[in-house]
């Protein structure tokens, strides 16, 4: 007798959600550690007194590919750093993401009644030399 459905449990690699959660952390770490390497060599150009950007263009796009290569055989080759590595992906992705908002929480314009009420009150009192002063003193006690 053949069975026309599977009883096993459903693979979750074909939820879109993960499969784009997936990827995006594992792009954002490799660029996250390619960005890394650049930070760090040109932190040491910097030290050595290499100033000419040609030349550090030149070095960093030498050895940048080749620190990466090294790095992700070693890593490949070793289970733990394999391990170590999925586990960062997901700090990579935290932290993304708490940079994200953090941009966008500077860079919101916020268009709400309230935000123009806010925004009225302070030009008003910042024309009042009283209501600057009790502000002021309301400030500091803060």
């Amino acid at each position: 007798m053949t069975a026309t459905g599977s009883t096993t449990p459903k693979s979750h690699d074909d939820d879109p959600i993960r499969v784009l959660f997936d990827m995006a952390s594992y792009w954002a770490t490799v660029w996250g550690f390619i960005g890394l390497c650049l930070w760090f060599e040109h932190q040491i150009l910097k030290r050595l007194d290499i100033e000419s950007g040609s030349i550090q263009v030149a070095i960093l796009s030498v050895s940048t590919p080749a620190i990466f290569l090294a790095t992700v055989t070693r890593i490949e080759k070793n289970p733990k750093a394999r391990l170590i590595l999925e586990r960062a992906r997901y700090i990579v992705i935290l932290v993304a993401a708490a940079l994200l908002g953090a941009y966008l929480h500077a860079n919101h314009k916020d268009e709400s009644y309230e935000s123009h009420l806010r925004e009225g009150a302070f030009r008003a009192c910042v024309k009042i030399a009283a209501c600057k002063e009790a502000a002021a003193q309301y400030a500091d006690a803060q």
